[in-house]
């Protein structure tokens, strides 16, 4: 993974389109961080397709995990996991079909369904679990604890800022 920025080439892009008072060091750290998750992401991805699973199924199986023996309905996971329901229901499909959860009428209202982990689903989810406790590891292996602290303190700023330029409805 490449994280050399050319200064002179990112200041040539920024004045002929009239930003030329950008400020320099937020844009280089901002794009650092930005490649940097997403080669992680991309990585694990590829990681996790050989593991027939994908963030997203690992997501769903983690939330019915955390709940049992208590079912979720879709639009609860959906809430939970910050996807849409037509996301929710295309993992949920997925699943299913793959013998990792089943959906059963719900308890009090039969129109609604709820959906629970099957022993497929734990299943996988104890061949993940590994993988991504050994990924973090490794890549936090060179913090100190102050080094977490001031991470988690940086991070936090940046999505202060990323929610205050959200627009406000």
């Amino acid at each position: 993974m490449n994280f050399n920025f050319h200064n002179d080439s990112i200041r040539g892009v920024l004045r002929s389109f009239g930003h030329e008072d950008a400020d320099l060091d937020n844009i280089e750290t901002f794009v650092t961080f930005a490649r940097l998750a997403n080669g992680i992401f991309r990585e694990m991805d590829t990681d996790l397709t050989k593991l027939g699973a994908s963030q997203g199924r690992i997501i769903v199986l983690s939330l019915l995990h955390c709940h049992s023996p208590h079912r979720m309905t879709p639009s609860e996971l959906a809430e939970k996991a910050d996807v849409t329901r037509g996301t929710m229901t295309g993992l949920i499909d997925g699943l299913e079909r793959d013998g990792m959860i089943e959906r059963v009428a719900h308890e009090s209202d039969g129109r609604m369904v709820t959906v629970g982990l099957k022993e497929a689903g734990r299943e996988l989810l104890s061949k993940i679990v590994p993988y991504y406790t050994k990924l973090i590891r490794s890549c936090m292996s060179e913090f100190t604890p102050q080094d977490h602290k001031m991470m988690k303190g940086l991070l936090g700023k940046m999505k202060g800022g990323f929610e205050r330029s959200l627009p406000k409805c």
